[in-house]
């Protein structure tokens, strides 16, 4: 109970804390994806529109991994089996609430296009600098408590830029 309180006031305070300081809130449109290892680096050429978005305490983010725009289904309302998985696979997308500390931010979904992730975690790094802002992604925990078999090796770069208002 004792360890359990003081999480909770060390959580409580951390987020109060930074708020004022908290430079993600807004939506933010991504320019650049780059995944980087200590081998090699790669990245997306033709970036695809990709949206992140912060409130005070929740995120949402919506992006491709893919340089070729999405495929339209041939008749939207009724895709084959073949166009619904290309579009899956086309996509990334989670959403919940989020921490953030200067220079840190942990991710926690409560909806994820990945059907058991909810309540999993990812942690990025945050930089700014005059309407745009780097997040990159370093580390990812699964609901069980393991990691991906790419954590420690490979890092994702997101290169966002202010949405107008």
């Amino acid at each position: 109970m004792k360890n359990s309180l003081m999480l909770l006031l060390f959580f409580s305070s951390w987020s109060l804390a930074d708020n004022s300081k908290n430079p993600l809130p807004g939506a933010w449109l991504i320019t650049g994806v780059e995944w980087q290892s200590a081998e090699r680096t790669s990245a997306l050429t033709d970036v695809q529109p990709g949206l992140f978005i912060f409130t005070d305490d929740h995120y949402a983010l919506m992006w491709s991994p893919e340089n070729q725009p999405r495929n339209p289904f041939q008749v939207l309302a009724k895709p084959t089996n073949e166009e619904i998985i290309a579009g899956f696979r086309s996509i990334v997308f989670n959403g919940g609430r989020y921490l953030y500390s200067p220079g840190k931010l942990v991710t926690t979904a409560v909806v994820a296009k990945v059907p058991g992730f909810e309540s999993g975690q990812q942690f990025f790094f945050v930089e700014t600098d005059e309407g745009e802002l780097t997040l990159t992604f370093y580390d990812e925990i699964y609901p069980d408590g393991s990691r991906p078999e790419w954590s420690g090796t490979w890092k994702t770069v997101f290169t966002l830029k202010k949405a107008a208002q």
